[in-house]
């Protein structure tokens, strides 16, 4: 018996030490194929559509908001090292995609993409999204669009946009109309920028705005 056990000793080791190998080698392809499926880490959590909202079960405002935490965590770490922000656009237009009446993200898009992203055309399409939403505070969203439209060289269309923003609710009325006339003003349209500063004036029951346009009005006439 104890012959038939000094057998058995190595042959049992040499089977642990080969199925020792074999887990081995198969963690390391576990390892490298998780490492590809993965990359970039950063982004790894991140859907790539809007898609994936019916997946949400009804909690998509709740993910918005968790993507929008990722956002503002990943602007702030690019910010403050590289200031490259190659994944920021997307982010920001999927959390607009999923909670369309998500304000903060529209307030980023209108006044950080342009600059840090040089990307106009994406904030534009972002904002132009959210004028179509109930989310509050509308008027800023066309006030944005007024100011991106007229930074970039098309003024008519930039003081339509903010004589827009005048009509909306919570509006501070009559200082947009007083920016909205100087841009049709700028754009060559002094007519319709007139024509807008009347119409505030005759429909505003305010005596503070009808005193305030009244200056913009002659103003107007007696410029250049």
């Amino acid at each position: 018996m104890k012959r038939a056990a000094w057998w058995h000793m190595p042959l049992t080791v040499l089977g642990i030490a080969v199925l020792w190998i074999l887990l081995l080698g198969t963690q390391n392809k576990l390892t490298s194929f998780r490492a590809n499926l993965w990359a970039p880490a950063s982004m790894s959590l991140i859907p790539q559509s809007e898609k994936i909202k019916p997946y949400l079960l009804g909690f998509h405002t709740a993910y918005a908001d968790y993507l929008w935490i990722r956002t503002t965590i990943y602007f702030g770490s690019h910010f403050i090292t590289d200031k490259q922000y190659q994944w920021l656009v997307h982010m920001v237009d999927l959390v607009t995609k999923i909670n369309p009446n998500f304000y903060p993200a529209y307030e980023f898009a209108g006044l950080m993409i342009p600059d840090i992203c040089m990307d106009p055309d994406a904030a534009r399409v972002i904002l132009e999204r959210g004028v179509s939403s109930t989310v509050e505070n509308k008027w800023k969203l066309y006030f944005y669009l007024g100011m991106i439209y007229y930074k970039y060289g098309d003024k008519k269309t930039a003081a339509q946009y903010m004589a827009r923003a005048v009509t909306q609710p919570n509006a501070p009325g009559y200082k947009l109309a007083g920016i909205a006339a100087a841009m049709f003003k700028k754009a060559g349209e002094p007519a319709e920028g007139r024509d807008f500063l009347e119409f505030v004036y005759t429909t505003s029951e305010n005596p503070e705005v009808k005193r305030y346009i009244k200056g913009k009005l002659q103003a107007f006439s007696t410029s250049k």
